[in-house]
């Protein structure tokens, strides 16, 4: 296990559905998601939190779970769940986790979770699995890092495609650029009233779904540097850690996405090495990668992001992840 320390953390949001409600598990008539459900998600982000620092051949497995339930969540309305790390003892590790919908609490506790060699594990306790088996298929994720709507996205796919047991493909692309081909509206450039409730709604979005929003006075800084940081993170594995990191730190701190020193301190939170940030930043290779995503997301139709191609069929905006998440459900045969 690679070192960990207090004070890392991660927030990711779950959409519930029907099947996440307590009536679901059998309390009838209690449509509000359930004790249980809220559990498992806490589980998974703190399971997220803790995969980067795994070495080869281990995996974190839960050991103590102390939470109240606080108040209701309802359907269809994003849970935002955190997790921080509170205490590194060996392989044990203490979290300190909360949930919250509409900026309302709903559960606060502690989790602890162990890492272990995961062969030997598995020959102790059966065998048993605690996430979906792997379908084989995957959801190609497009987006950028200067879009406030692929801010949120990108912390909400990677549990969402797990959930279905889908694979995701991080495509960063140049947004600007991306325009620039299609033609494609910018919400910047329209009329003075129409921008002025742009800006509104998205600290409204932002506040709905728990987030904290505050981005860099200079938003939209030039993207180029981090895009091809987090191309880099995705040919690593480490793209789910990367990007969170990136989008977290440049909407919610006001981080300066266009230094490579900060891009370096991100990378090296989520162990994403050995090669600097300020040498990946400025390799012809990843320049080109970015510009062959943008280049492809034209030619496959998209318009914008944050995008997202599943079967063969586009779905935009993260306000369209329900429609996404649904068809993941569904048997590839009757999607």
């Amino acid at each position: 296990m690679r070192r960990l320390t207090a004070g890392e953390g991660r927030v990711r949001l779950f959409t519930p559905d029907a099947d996440d409600t307590a009536a679901a598990v059998g309390n009838a008539g209690v449509d509000v998601v359930a004790t249980v459900t809220l559990i498992l998600w806490v589980e998974e982000v703190c399971g997220d939190l803790l995969r980067p620092a795994l070495e080869d051949g281990e995996a974190s497995v839960g050991a103590r779970v102390a939470v109240d339930h606080t108040g209701p969540a309802r359907e269809a309305r994003p849970v935002s769940v955190e997790a921080r790390i509170t205490a590194v003892d060996g392989r044990r590790i203490t979290f300190a986790v909360a949930a919250s919908q509409d900026g309302q609490e709903v559960m606060k506790g502690e989790h602890h979770r162990v890492v272990v060699p995961l062969a030997q594990f598995l020959e102790g306790s059966g065998g048993s699995r605690s996430v979906p088996p792997a379908t084989g298929e995957r959801v190609s994720f497009w987006f950028d890092v200067i879009s406030p709507w692929s801010y949120l996205a990108s912390l909400t796919i990677a549990g969402l495609a797990r959930r279905r047991g889908v694979g995701v493909d991080w495509r960063p692309l140049h947004l600007g650029n991306l325009m620039n081909a299609v033609d494609g509206m910018r919400p910047m450039e329209q009329n003075p009233r129409r921008r002025a409730w742009y800006l509104q709604d998205i600290e409204d979005r932002m506040a709905a779904a728990g987030l904290p929003y505050h981005p860099h006075a200079g938003q939209p800084m030039r993207p180029s540097r981090a895009l091809r940081c987090m191309a880099h993170a995705a040919d690593m594995g480490l793209a789910e850690p990367f990007v969170e990191q990136v989008m977290r730190d440049y909407w919610a701190k006001g981080a300066d996405i266009t230094d490579p020193d900060v891009l370096q301190e991100m990378a090296d939170r989520v162990n994403l090495g050995p090669r600097p940030m300020a040498e990946i930043a400025s390799d012809p290779h990843y320049r080109e990668v970015i510009a062959a995503n943008t280049r492809e997301a034209a030619e496959a139709g998209l318009f914008g992001v944050p995008a997202f191609i599943f079967r063969g069929k586009l779905y935009f905006g993260s306000d369209h992840m329900d429609m996404l998440d649904a068809a993941m459900a569904l048997p590839a045969e009757t999607s």
